[in-house]
């Protein structure tokens, strides 16, 4: 199918943006990611890809559902668009893995397709050009570390959820008696 025109994706873009901020924002890494897919002539389709399944009832997804073909190879992207809070080394590895572990290693299909996170330089006007990070070289984290990481995280989150709770309950408590 021919590309889609770069103003249908604007339209579309400014359609559902909730604010000017919102546009503006998402404009600046669309026109980078449309010029750069351009350039390199990146071309691709759509492939859905279940979400790995950590602990019970855990599932998560750290890719985007296509498969693109970058320098003539077979890539699985994942994207990162934010400005702040952006993934760090520590982060794309352990991003890495996850997509190691749930498209590689369970789809002898896709043992050799190149994995990517593509993250945007920061710049204050115009598009936001796309770096691309592959894994190659990158330590994997095995699937039991990723579990254990994850299954700690969501501990975590539940005492900090429980702590709340807690806080509100002994705030609204103290709000006042009987008259």
């Amino acid at each position: 199918m021919p590309r889609t025109p770069w103003e249908k994706i604007q339209t579309t873009i400014r359609k559902r943006s909730h604010s000017d901020v919102e546009e503006q924002a998402n404009l600046r890494v669309a026109e980078g990611l449309f010029n750069f897919v351009s350039e390199k002539a990146i071309v691709g389709r759509r492939h859905d890809i279940f979400p790995l399944q950590l602990g019970i009832g855990t599932k998560v997804v750290f890719w985007q559902p296509v498969i693109l073909t970058v320098d003539e190879r077979a890539t699985i992207p994942f994207l990162d668009p934010r400005r702040a809070k952006r993934l760090t080394a520590q982060g794309r590895r352990f991003v890495f893995s996850m997509m190691h572990e749930r498209i590689r290693a369970a789809d002898p299909d896709f043992a050799d397709v190149s994995l990517a996170i593509v993250q945007f330089a920061l710049s204050e006007k115009g598009p936001r050009i796309p770096v691309l990070f592959s894994d190659t070289g990158v330590e994997l984290f095995t699937f039991e570390e990723l579990d254990q990481m994850v299954g700690e995280t969501y501990e975590m989150w539940r005492e900090v959820c429980e702590e709340r709770t807690v806080e509100a309950r002994r705030r609204g408590a103290t709000g006042g008696g009987l008259f």
